[in-house]
């Protein structure tokens, strides 16, 4: 069973990976690397979703395991501090391959626990 804090949880990452495929509709690697308001967009809402993920009960990520929350975490501690820099292509790779994956996964928990 999904409790509140976790469904209420999930719902905000999915309010965050909509937001990130909306800033990149129409957006390629090269119009990424110039735009600064797209990249830090991006960035911001990655930190959040990360920072939400920590929220997650641990019995949440035991059961709904499918999602490497840990990264998840770790990408947003990468974001967060900076730790000298941020990878520019990591960011981008992780926007266009992995969000769209993890709202549609997180949306399928919110409807199989109907």
């Amino acid at each position: 069973m999904l409790s509140v804090k976790d469904k209420g949880i999930l719902l905000n990452i999915i309010d965050h990976c909509k937001r990130i495929e909306e800033n990149l509709t129409g957006l390629d690697r090269e119009k990424f690397d110039k735009d600064n308001n797209i990249k830090d967009s991006i960035c911001f809402n990655i930190l959040q979703i990360g920072e939400l993920a920590k929220h997650l009960s641990d019995e949440f990520s035991a059961i709904f395991s499918k999602v490497p929350w840990r990264q998840i975490k770790g990408m947003r501690d990468v974001i967060a501090h900076g730790y000298g820099t941020i990878e520019w292509e990591r960011v981008y790779r992780t926007a266009t391959n992995d969000i769209k994956p993890l709202r549609e996964y997180c949306e399928e928990i919110i409807k199989s626990q109907k």
